[in-house]
């Protein structure tokens, strides 16, 4: 049994390798097409994608590169001008005279005085009394010292 089961297979091998149909090879051939349509759509699809990323990145990086070179002539122009204004004050400085000088004296006036002195001579009054205060106090402390040891 087993001789003809095996017998059998072969016969019906050899008649399918060896007829001359042909499957057709025109749906393999869209099957195909559209898998590489499929895959193209993708690939198209992805690198579209990728290019609009690499875009965006570009512009905001522009943007970016603009704004900073643009605040960069900002603080050059702005240190031109204050350099300019202080040009223009200096040179109108320079064309005048001490007789342009309208400035008004603000220091306590000298000619002040309480019970008949200027500030100038309370001041040596307070520092005499001063020091003739401590030289009392050294003098009294001293002679204290003399009289402790002589009762010993």
């Amino acid at each position: 049994m087993y001789r003809k089961l095996l017998i059998s297979i072969g016969i019906l091998l050899a008649i399918v390798l060896s007829s001359t149909i042909c499957f057709s090879n025109n749906g393999l051939q869209d099957a195909a097409d559209g898998v590489r349509n499929v895959v193209g759509g993708a690939e198209n699809a992805i690198e579209g994608a990728v290019k609009d990323i690499s875009n965006a990145s570009k512009d905001a990086t522009g943007d970016m590169e603009n704004k900073a070179n643009q605040l960069g002539n900002d603080v050059k122009d702005a240190a031109h001008d204050a350099a300019n204004g202080v040009e223009n004050a200096t040179t109108n400085m320079v064309g005048r005279t001490n007789n342009d000088y309208t400035a008004t004296r603000t220091a306590a006036e000298t000619d002040a005085t309480f019970m008949g002195m200027n500030a100038t001579a309370w001041t040596w009054l307070i520092i005499g009394i001063a020091a003739i205060a401590i030289i009392a106090l050294v003098w009294y402390y001293s002679m204290q010292l003399n009289s402790s040891n002589n009762r010993d």
